[in-house]
């Protein structure tokens, strides 16, 4: 197997990772209110970035991402009423 195939398995393994854990989380927290849902979820993301050898530089990354992934579809969050 070539590096980039390496690469290529290595993102797929961690976007499922990934997927299984928040939905997890989200799962075990799905009665609590929207504003502690949202909190916990950034300080996650906090915390998991603070774990990166270059902090900054993957957060911009991630910014990057999600900007040019929110032009594409909506954000679940994004349906709920105003003041919900």
């Amino acid at each position: 197997m070539s590096q980039n195939d390496d690469e290529i398995n290595r993102t797929i393994w961690a976007e499922r990772a990934a997927e299984g854990i928040v939905d997890g989380i989200l799962t075990a927290i799905e009665r609590y209110p929207r504003p502690d849902q949202v909190a916990l979820l950034r300080e996650i993301a906090r915390r998991a970035l603070r774990h990166m050898p270059n902090p900054g530089d993957e957060a911009r990354i991630l910014a990057r991402h999600l900007h040019v992934e929110n032009l594409r579809q909506s954000h679940s969050f994004d349906d709920d009423p105003p003041g919900g």
